[in-house]
């Protein structure tokens, strides 16, 4: 126990050294990424080259290779000890022109801050990367794809934390007045012309003269009256570089260059162009280099994350139930990743409502249901000096330990006896012991 004891103390040492520096150095650092200029803190310090400090990034890094997706809405849990230095990940698919609120509630119980990364792409580019607040950050999808949400609190920071992501709006206005995305009766990709073509744009229904709005600040760049689009007004958005389409009116009261804002009519509802035969509609389409789905744009109606109970999770459990199934996300229509016999523990990483965010011993990371897992039994150990492995797959990297201060809670996959003493630290035994 000499060494754990030796390791904590290094450990608070670390910190206080880290609470000294020279505030200079953030003021030469100009970058806005909260990661940055932590890493550049411990670089200045010296600490960055530690084992500590490399053993930060490397948590960093391993969240990411080890990330579970989820589906927005969420909310999700947990917590991080001082004694450990971990990092969490998430991923999240969304749709171009889409928008999420994500709000990272940090409650320390030190004054560590939880560094919260934004990446996206196969190069994982930073978008943001800030320290946990409670105003939301709103954030919009440029493209579609998966978008990775990385939290890690300084070195030796511990607190709960809780994230949500829902989805909002992108566009302060709906195209037509007095209407929301429920009244979209005809959406993107929908067929067309017996399968000729499909449907490039979203169809929504309103009563004839209905005010048709322009969504966003823009310029009319056309209005016309011709083809299928009979009566038309194009507007460029200018802050993304879309063109919106907005076709079948039956009057246009803009003229070509004008600016408009969010909420400046643009036309009235109609029929026209090759929509004679149907109800009056507004067809709204986006354009960039080509059609966009615009649905993720005007989408106005979201469901709510759920609300959790805050709660300290406890660090380890025990599977209740033969064949229990980890799955890729917390739903039971996700994949299923692996099966977990009766008894078999688990590290508790996170949790939702109904699930538990789970990793085995032998590192599968995925989401167990909440009624399948259950306290793990603590057996006590008889006064015996040994020597106890750090990692399950170790030969090396031992530790001398009473196995008097710990407890056993179960075995690994590779059949070592798992003990944890009352600090939570977990070790691992040999069949001999």
């Amino acid at each position: 126990m000499k060494s754990l004891k030796l390791t904590f103390s290094v450990f608070a040492i670390l910190m206080i050294f880290i609470s000294s520096c020279n505030n200079q150095t953030l003021k030469i650092f100009q970058s806005n990424s909260a990661r940055a200029q932590y890493q550049n803190t411990l670089k200045n310090s010296g600490i960055a080259t530690t084992k500590i400090g490399l053993e930060w990034q490397s948590s960093a890094d391993d969240a990411i290779l080890t990330a579970s997706e989820l589906e927005v809405p969420v909310a999700i849990q947990g917590s991080f000890l001082s004694k450990s230095v971990e990092a969490r990940a998430w991923s999240i698919q969304l749709d171009q022109g889409a928008s999420v609120n994500i709000i990272v509630n940090w409650q320390a119980s030190d004054s560590s801050k939880l560094i919260v990364d934004l990446l996206t792409g196969s190069d994982l580019k930073e978008i943001e990367s800030y320290t946990a607040k409670n105003d939301p950050l709103k954030f919009e999808a440029d493209k579609t794809g998966q978008y990775l949400l990385r939290i890690q609190p300084e070195l030796l920071g511990e607190g709960n934390f809780q994230v949500r992501i829902t989805g909002t709006a992108t566009y302060a206005v709906f195209p037509v007045e007095g209407k929301n995305s429920a009244a979209i009766q005809s959406v993107w990709g929908d067929v067309r012309d017996g399968g000729e073509r499909s449907h490039e744009g979203v169809d929504i229904f309103a009563s004839r003269g209905t005010t048709v709005l322009a969504p966003v600040e823009g310029v009319v760049t056309a209005v016309r009256d011709r083809g299928l689009g009979g009566k038309q007004v194009w507007v460029r958005d200018t802050k993304r570089g879309w063109n919106l389409y907005f076709a079948h009116l039956d009057s246009q009261l803009v003229s070509n260059l004008q600016r408009v804002s969010p909420g400046d009519t643009l036309g009235l509802v109609g029929n026209t162009g090759n929509a004679r035969s149907t109800a009056p509609h507004l067809h709204f389409g986006i354009y960039q280099s080509g059609a966009i789905n615009p649905f993720p744009a005007i989408e106005t109606e979201f469901d709510a994350a759920p609300e959790l109970e805050v709660q300290q999770l406890a660090t380890i459990m025990r599977v209740n139930t033969a064949n229990s199934n980890i799955r890729s996300q917390p739903t039971t229509k996700s994949e299923v990743i692996s099966k977990l016999e009766v008894n078999t523990p688990v590290f508790i990483l996170a949790a939702t409502l109904d699930w538990f965010q789970v990793k085995t011993v032998e590192g599968v990371n995925g989401f167990l249901y909440r009624n399948l897992l259950s306290a793990v039994d603590s057996i006590a150990l008889e006064e015996k000096e040994t020597y106890a492995f750090t990692q399950a797959n170790s030969t090396s990297d031992s530790l001398s330990v009473d196995l008097a201060h710990f407890s056993s809670i179960g075995y690994s996959g590779n059949g070592r006896k798992l003990i944890i003493d009352k600090d939570g630290n977990l070790l691992y035994l040999t069949s001999a012991d």
